[in-house]
């Protein structure tokens, strides 16, 4: 029996090593950790089972498989733990099943001395040009080094195969040890790229290891009278053990700063958030806060360029802000946002995949870069607490592979959370001071309306008495004319007293190509005069509209006139009005070639006109938004690009359109 004393302080420090990675593994649960505690777990056992070789009989040929079979083993499962594949169940257990039962055989086989050179020679092939198919085809991409790899394991395993059909084991012995705790070195190279003393003493460790048994085979062979210290060979064992240790506290050491590292940043991102987030609750414009949103967000989280895109009352969308892109991509950006609303919003969370509270990662294959620019790769909505979409922050270009942490997603979110609110906040502010001034507006126009009403009293009985004194047909005309304008400018001021007492008419109905016909009928001279193009674009049998013709007609008026107003100063002159039924709804929409809307929040606003003094009142847009939210419709103002103004109406369908289609009774 070999001596005890010799063998143990091998023994005692393997079983010490053995315990370290235990107790490594409550901090690392990996399957990776778990493969290394049975890998030295055999190592410990190749060296406990040699203090009983007897060197005789048949319990010596148990111990003599158990060492060998135990080092083999150790060897494969290294080797299978830094493989690409340790990760993946079913590729880490077929690589096992490829391997572990082959050596196992085949060091029992040699040691009891069997001599069925199919069994044996067949598990050399299995475990040779197994190993070297799994490298080729186990993974998608053959890198360069596993084709070296398969390729060198098919060449040594010609050979191994060659010497155990003529009866000799010793080079497939040689040929196992030395491949797997080789190989084993320049995986975790692969594994762990770079030059820390850890990784640089297991790579070392794991070749010198490997080293050990041809060296050793050569000097029996070539230098038999040699005498070397056996604890040599034993050194690059503890190389490897000690490095793998020092590699789990460097790792750890690693994963302390880069945590140091991601909670500064974190808090970075905290403060620069929290400084935004309070000059937006302090009354800030919040559209004049989106670039500097833009950019704190791509320079504080993982991603390199940022669009914040906010909706404007028509639905449609306005880039106000961005970080990241080049001039020249910024306009194109622009131009691509300008053709998208709400709905384009709704389809990309539909085909993305929810991370965060209210946050989607976008799949690549579906989301086609933006002419030619990176593609969004995540969205966040605004969404405001009433649960209205106010916009979006699109996010795209990645610093790494690795995706955001759910973290800095959750803090975008707050961010877009805080914009809506404010903006929505905004926007139920200007809704509050444009209520009061048209109230206001309805108190004026409710005393001048009584006070119009009595002379237009007296011109229409006037022009009654005319009619019947009058002769000559051309006076009955302009009498007759003149009366019935007096009795249009009493049905306005009735509408304006409505408007005044926000009283709404059970019946009503318009024909809308009716109406538009007689308004440009009355500004035919004037349009003819400016020499301005005008369009119209009608669906076909367009239902009427929930809305009284004059009122309706005052309407058209009023557009027309600002929209001719408008053009005076323009080389190009044109107007484009079409209307179209949508979702029981009529859309009615006004387009002219002018300069647009000077201030768009201001438009509404009784007495505020841009136009020189003595031509306009700036009641005009004021009264047809009272007439239009009266009736249950919505008025929207845009400017278009590069240049324009659009006004669209919202319109319900009238209830007695729907009466009239019915069948009757």
């Amino acid at each position: 029996m070999t001596s005890l004393l010799d063998k143990l302080p091998t023994i005692l420090i393997l079983a010490v090593l053995v315990g370290i990675f235990v107790s490594l593994r409550k901090h690392s649960p990996s399957a990776r950790t778990g493969l290394w505690i049975f890998a030295w777990a055999l190592v410990f056992m190749h060296f406990f089972v040699q203090i009983f070789e007897t060197h005789t009989g048949t319990l010596e040929n148990i111990f003599e498989s158990i060492d060998l079979g135990a080092l083999e083993l150790a060897g494969v499962l290294f080797l299978v733990s830094l493989a690409r594949s340790a990760e993946d169940n079913a590729r880490r257990n077929i690589l096992l099943a490829i391997l572990a039962p082959t050596a196992a055989f085949h060091a029992t086989a040699i040691t009891f001395g069997w001599s069925n050179h199919w069994a044996l020679c067949g598990a050399l092939i299995i475990f040779f040009f197994g190993m070297a198919g799994f490298a080729l085809f186990a993974h998608r991409i053959i890198s360069r080094f596993n084709f070296i790899l398969a390729a060198s394991l098919t060449a040594v395993g010609v050979w191994v195969v060659r010497a155990q059909w003529h009866g000799n084991p010793v080079p497939a012995v040689n040929a196992i040890l030395t491949l797997t705790f080789a190989i084993s070195g320049f995986l975790f190279w692969k594994r762990f790229p770079g030059f820390s003393p850890g990784v640089i003493t297991v790579t070392v460790g794991f070749v010198c290891w490997g080293a050990v048994f041809p060296t050793g085979w050569l000097t029996d062979h070539f230098l038999p009278h040699l005498q070397i210290n056996p604890e040599v060979w034993n050194v690059p064992k503890f190389f490897v053990a000690f490095g793998m240790i020092l590699s789990a506290l460097e790792e750890k050491s690693l994963l302390v700063e880069e945590s140091g590292a991601r909670e500064h940043a974190e808090n970075a991102l905290l403060l620069r958030f929290s400084k935004i987030t309070s000059r937006l609750l302090s009354g800030s414009d919040p559209a004049s806060l989106c670039s500097e949103m833009a950019e704190a967000i791509t320079e504080t989280i993982c991603f390199r360029r940022a669009a914040v895109m906010l909706a404007q009352e028509d639905g449609s969308l306005l880039l106000a802000g961005s970080s990241g892109f080049l001039e020249a991509e910024r306009h194109d950006l622009e131009k691509i946002v300008s053709g998208w609303n709400l709905g384009r919003v709704g389809e990309l969370c539909a085909m993305g995949e929810l991370v965060g509270n209210n946050s989607f990662r976008l799949p690549a294959e579906r989301v086609p870069a933006l002419n030619g620019h990176a593609r969004p790769e995540a969205i966040v909505p605004l969404v405001s607490s009433r649960g209205t979409c106010l916009g979006w922050i699109a996010l795209s270009s990645p610093r790494s592979a690795a995706e955001p942490s759910a973290s800095e997603i959750m803090k975008v979110e707050m961010l877009a959370a805080d914009l809506a609110v404010t903006i929505e906040n905004a926007r139920l502010h200007q809704q509050l001071v444009r209520s009061e001034k048209l109230a206001a507006l309805g108190q004026l126009v409710a005393g001048v309306a009584h006070e119009l009403n009595n002379p237009l009293t007296g011109i229409i009985g006037y022009t009654e008495l005319l009619s019947d004194e009058v002769t000559g047909e051309g006076a009955t005309k302009k009498v007759v004319k003149l009366g019935n304008e007096a009795r249009r400018m009493q049905r306005i001021v009735s509408g304006l007293l409505r408007f005044a007492r926000q009283s709404n008419s059970t019946e009503r109905a318009a024909d809308f190509e009716a109406s538009l016909r007689d308004a440009l009928q009355l500004r035919e001279f004037h349009l003819r005069k400016l020499n301005i193009d005008v369009r119209t674009e009608i669906e076909p049998s367009l239902p009427p509209l929930a809305i009284g013709e004059d009122e309706l007609k005052q309407i058209l008026l009023n557009l027309l006139n600002n929209s001719c107003d408008a053009l005076e100063e323009s080389r190009q002159r044109s107007i484009r009005i079409h209307a179209s039924k949508r979702n029981g709804r009529i859309v009615v929409g006004f387009e002219d070639s002018g300069p647009g809307f000077l201030e768009l929040n201001r438009a509404f606003d009784p007495f505020y006109t841009t136009k020189a003094v003595g031509k306009g009142t700036g009641l005009g847009l004021s009264i047809c938004y009272g007439i239009i939210r009266e009736c249950g419709g919505d008025i929207h103002l845009a400017n278009r690009q590069p240049y324009g103004a659009s006004v669209t109406l919202d319109v319900p369908v009238a209830v007695v359109a729907r009466v009239a289609l019915s069948p009757a009774v």
